[in-house]
């Protein structure tokens, strides 16, 4: 478990250790539903049945950084329930198959942010009991969501929308689709711009499928949207990719911290097996070489752990700028990426099989490095300040 002390001003109150307790607890007790054979199956990954084991035992919704009651009750409850969701998604990321933690992470950290405001839909959210993904990159664009082809129109009384969404996080496995989509007869307001909208994804004129890749297989999704009814718009016309922006500050900066926990596990097991590794008659950790290696990379994920938890204490302030949140994101990325592969080289062959924990985050890495903007486009927002 990664200590959070840019979160306290004094030792850990019970409150917090009992919830770090309590997650522990939960790993421990669902070794089957965390193992990495279910997790890699492309038909089965049990992302319905994670999210509802959270929020029955509560973990969901006392780790919710609620914005809403955040203005009421103050900063010191949106801190305690930052650093709960922080000690969550460091002890998941500690768990040797990452996909669960991609799974949690989207979900609350995503989809139920966005629906803070809307407390019909977030209590079974926090609940475990529905599941919400967020639709916004479509097949042509990627990152680049200036020109989305997807769009709403009002077909009589009813507001439908119509377009394709591409590797969307969670998307096989959601109940609602935070759909970002072209107004361009100002169906929702009268401003230029996307509008960001909740679609049932069970609903009519909705196909989701499964997307196989190098990452875990069936963890994202393509979506087709023909006509489907909008059960509520959530940002009218010129206002949707605002939220999305102001959102995305927050979920960067999770997912650096998430990305650094994930590089620390992967050292973690390096230097206990360079430690345990035979060659040329010595173990591999008294090679200086390695040891330097190790040694260095040791420091850098210090560094940018530092970094992130920066971040989070501007979240709480409210200063958290989106420069400085790419910051955070990309250096984590490039980071994770390193460290999965200078453990895999030191694993040798064994590092190259499928399952192998180095493999694995090599694999995460390149699929976070997409997750909420490529790197690209994290540079291109530090560039603008």
């Amino acid at each position: 478990m990664t200590e959070t002390p840019a979160l306290r001003r004094e030792p850990a109150s019970s409150p917090d250790q009992d919830y770090a307790d309590r997650v522990a607890a939960f790993i421990a007790a669902h070794p089957g539903l965390l193992a990495a054979d279910r997790w890699e199956d492309p038909a089965t990954p049990p992302v319905r049945e994670l999210i509802a084991a959270l929020g029955s035992a509560g973990l969901l919704r006392d780790a919710w950084p609620n914005p809403a009651a955040a203005e009421k009750k103050g900063r010191s409850a949106l801190c305690l329930a930052l650093g709960r969701a922080i000690q969550l998604h460091s002890a998941f990321a500690r768990v040797g198959n990452g996909a669960p933690g991609a799974a949690v992470l989207t979900h609350l950290e995503v989809g139920t942010r966005l629906l803070a405001h809307h407390p019909a839909h977030l209590a079974g959210l926090l609940d475990g009991t529905s599941t919400i993904s967020l639709a916004a990159t479509e097949p042509d664009g990627g990152s680049d969501l200036s020109t989305l082809s997807t769009v709403v129109r009002r077909e009589g009384g009813q507001l439908t929308v119509t377009g394709e969404k591409w590797f969307i996080s969670n998307a096989p496995f959601a109940d609602l689709l935070l759909v970002l989509a072209d107004d361009p007869e100002h169906a929702t307001g009268a401003r230029n711009g996307p509008a960001l909208l909740l679609v049932a994804a069970g609903g009519g004129g909705v196909k989701i499928e499964a997307l196989a890749g190098s990452g875990h297989t069936g963890l994202t999704g393509a979506i087709v949207l023909d006509q489907a009814p909008v059960l509520e718009v959530l940002a009218p016309a010129g206002h949707g990719l605002l939220m999305l922006m102001r959102h995305w500050i927050h979920e960067r900066v999770m997912l650096s911290l998430r990305m650094t926990e994930l590089a620390a596990g992967v050292l973690d097991d390096a230097v206990s097996g360079a430690r345990e590794r035979q060659t040329f008659g010595s173990p591999l950790l008294t090679n200086q070489h390695v040891r330097f290696v190790l040694a260095e990379l040791s420091a850098e994920i210090a560094e940018v752990r530092s970094a992130a938890l920066q971040g989070v204490r501007l979240l709480v302030e409210g200063t958290c700028s989106a420069a400085y949140a790419a910051m955070c994101k990309y250096r984590a990325s490039v980071l994770l990426r390193r460290v999965a592969d200078e453990a895999l080289q030191l694993a040798g062959a064994d590092g190259y099989r499928t399952g192998h924990r180095a493999e694995r985050a090599l694999r995460d890495g390149l699929g976070l490095a997409l997750a909420g903007g490529t790197d690209e486009l994290m540079l291109m927002q530090i560039g603008r300040g």
